[in-house]
């Protein structure tokens, strides 16, 4: 068990207001001089807070167990009370809403025998000294769980969004090197200009896909190096590297100013619609994209030329989705005719 500072620093000080301030409140009510055990019932009563982060309970019963004994005793009420109020905040702050309710009630009861004024003034004293203290301790416990849970969340939501980014980038980079692959594979031997160009398409595509990976993942330990962000200038180029891997992409981006969490959001949703056309489109198949703003709304439409057929939204229509959500858009797919992605994300203000 190890105290605080904090808890140190508290009963010190409620130590030296102790047995500085009790003497001029025994003048206040005219009772005689204190004795050494008044002072030391004051000593062990501060000392009690000691132990009110690690032990909220031994506080507790060492504070009210020597302010009940210097009542019992008849020292005038005094300074002592306010180690009580600090106890009953510690229990608060630090256990249970029942056991604080319990030790409140059992603290107002120990002090009752020893009150000389009216019912209804200990009732006033008690709601004063011991209910408000306890319901500050409730209320600053609320705040510390809320704040907890609140990083907790940040945390979750954080590993999430990697993860979905992780994602994007590899499922992205493996598709297009496995369709490069093939093509080097089929020219191989009668087109060797063209096996090259799918080599190197492959290098590039790789290189790009690990310094993304390890930026992220630099992100998740903390370390990651500023960077320039993703935006819509950099479609075109995605369009570029999916026709090298053998799929036709037509591209139509409106030039918008947009923050930079918009438009990654945008080139993922496009990264991936593309990805989905490159891994289940048959040959020959062609795809469009279309970034526009229209009433207020950043629209995104991927669609492919491929034949009408069922689909089971795997994870990445449902990253994809995440995606425009976050930002308070939506995101509809059909397959009626071909495949159609459109992602519908509102424009701030």
């Amino acid at each position: 068990m190890r105290m605080k500072w904090q808890d140190v620093a508290l009963a010190v000080a409620l130590l030296f207001f102790g047995l500085v301030s009790t003497r001029f409140a025994a003048r206040l009510q005219g009772a005689e001089a204190l004795d050494v055990f008044a002072y030391l019932l004051i000593a062990v009563a501060a000392a009690g807070l000691l132990f009110r982060s690690v032990r909220p309970l031994w506080t507790f019963g060492i504070t009210t167990a020597a302010i009940a004994g210097y009542l019992a005793m008849g020292y005038p009420f005094g300074p002592i009370l306010m180690s009580g109020v600090a106890a009953v905040y510690a229990m608060a702050v630090y256990s249970t809403v029942e056991l604080t309710a319990g030790c409140a009630l059992l603290y107002a009861l120990a002090v009752l025998p020893w009150w000389h004024d009216s019912v209804s003034s200990w009732i006033t004293w008690s709601a004063g000294w011991i209910l408000l203290p306890a319901a500050a301790g409730v209320l600053v416990k609320l705040r510390r769980r809320s704040a907890v849970d609140a990083r907790e969340h940040a945390v979750v939501s954080e590993r999430l969004r990697l993860a979905q980014e992780v994602h994007d980038v590899v499922g992205h980079g493996l598709s297009v090197i496995a369709m490069q692959a093939g093509v080097a594979l089929y020219v191989l031997e009668t087109d060797t200009a063209k096996a090259r160009a799918s080599l190197e398409a492959i290098r590039d595509t790789s290189k790009e896909a690990l310094e993304s990976l390890r930026s992220e993942v630099d992100t998740l330990r903390g370390s990651a190096p500023l960077r320039p962000s993703i935006s819509l200038a950099d479609i075109p180029a995605l369009a570029t590297r999916m026709r090298e891997a053998g799929l036709e992409v037509s591209v139509e981006v409106d030039e918008v100013e947009l923050p930079d969490n918009h438009q990654l959001a945008v080139y993922r949703i496009v990264q991936e619609s593309l990805t989905n056309v490159l891994r289940h489109a048959s040959p020959g198949v062609t795809a469009s994209v279309r970034v526009y703003a229209v009433r207020g709304s950043l629209v995104v439409e991927v669609a492919d030329t491929g034949t009408p057929d069922s689909y089971v939204e795997g994870h990445g229509i449902t990253g994809m989705r995440a995606r425009a959500e976050a930002l308070g858009g939506t995101l509809e797919v059909d397959g009626s005719r071909g495949f159609k992605v459109t992602a519908r994300i509102p424009l701030p203000a």
